[in-house]
């Protein structure tokens, strides 16, 4: 059964388990009760990120309707496009410095983010179990309950070319081969390298002799959300991955392209949502991070970021994680705290980003 099957069954429980979402209604919390009216208080909610993240404006709509059909309220939500994680969190953190609200009332971003949240005390520590018990588990909440995981993404993989590829790539090292000079792009910032390079994967020596080979098989840069330059045949291949999903669109318009995780680095990481503690509405903020862990709000988080938390039973990405886990994949798993314990992981970017660029 390929993956898109599996996925299709998937699908077909997951109508099931949506369909059991009005119960939610008659088994709520106290606390998420009590959130919902402190919600609905504030009537309102800023939101700015990437123009396409979770949808864009589109997106945001469609998620902030389906949270008021399901939580009652009628909370208005304002989507104002921003620039990438990196800037909205330092426009965040120099928000609160002196105690301006922050440009957005929820803040998603990576692992690495989380660990800076933690480390400038920018986010609101909150008990994210107590509004939907049983379903957000502790283990999800990280930085002292300041990020909470809210999808999977799979960082380290190369997007290839079908049609065009000397032969399906297994491993990084596969890149290496003579058969891929001159056909590789990679990123300009260095994306997976800073994971690559800490002490419990590859090491600082090995991953900066590896980008050092690369460069000489390399055709170009491209950005995470450029795939469309693998699929058109302008490289052949790009590595390594931001989040491992986003090739299927350009997959279902029948673009010949196609993922794999390599074997020399399967890996996991989360991107975990905040609430700033300059939030402008922090009871919506929270009501809105609350929704994205209900099941629907799991379904759209797949539909508009074509990734969800593999963690949950109807999860879409789990369908992906746990099948290669069954045939003997074991993932590294990147974290906050894993983030927090791994400077040289900060340190990797430094060194291979110029190698990357032709710096050094």
């Amino acid at each position: 059964m390929t993956l898109f099957l599996r996925l299709g069954v998937y699908a077909a429980g997951l109508a099931l388990v949506l369909g059991a979402l009005p119960a939610l209604a008659a088994e709520r919390s106290p606390a998420l009760t009590e959130l919902i009216a402190a919600a609905n208080k504030e009537g309102k909610l800023e939101l700015q990120w990437g123009s396409t993240f979770l949808g864009g404006n589109e997106g945001t709509k469609e998620i902030t309707a389906a949270m008021n059909a399901l939580f009652g309220t009628k909370i208005v939500t304002r989507f104002t496009p921003g620039p990438n994680a990196n800037e909205s969190l330092n426009a965040i953190i120099v928000a609160n410095s002196v105690n301006r609200p922050s440009p957005t009332d929820v803040f998603i971003g990576s692992n690495q983010h989380g660990a800076l949240i933690f480390e400038k005390k920018v986010g609101t520590e909150v008990d994210w179990t107590k509004f939907l018990p049983g379903r957000i588990d502790a283990s999800s909440m990280e930085a002292n309950t300041a990020a909470l995981r809210a999808f999977t993404v799979i960082p380290g993989g190369i997007v290839y070319n079908t049609q065009r590829a000397p032969y399906p790539p297994t491993k990084l090292e596969d890149l290496l081969k003579p058969e891929w000079k001159g056909k590789i792009a990679s990123t300009p910032y260095a994306s997976g390298f800073d994971l690559l390079s800490s002490t419990d994967v590859w090491g600082s020596e090995r991953t900066i002799e590896f980008a050092r080979k690369l460069t000489t098989q390399m055709a170009g840069l491209m950005r995470c959300n450029e795939l469309e330059r693998i699929a058109s045949g302008e490289f052949i291949a790009y590595a390594m991955d931001c989040t491992g999903t986003d090739w299927q669109e350009l997959k279902r318009k029948g673009a010949p392209i196609a993922h794999v995780i390599p074997t020399d680095f399967p890996a996991v990481r989360f991107n975990y949502a905040t609430v700033p503690k300059n939030a402008a509405n922090p009871n919506a903020a929270k009501l809105f991070v609350t929704f994205l862990h209900t099941p629907e709000g799991q379904k759209l988080l797949w539909k508009h970021q074509t990734s969800d938390l593999h963690t949950y039973p109807e999860s879409q990405m789990g369908v992906f994680v746990h099948d290669l886990e069954a045939k003997g994949v074991k993932f590294y798993q990147f974290t906050v705290p894993w983030y927090l314990e791994h400077p040289e992981a900060r340190e990797g970017t430094a060194k291979i980003v110029p190698i990357l660029t032709g710096g050094k």
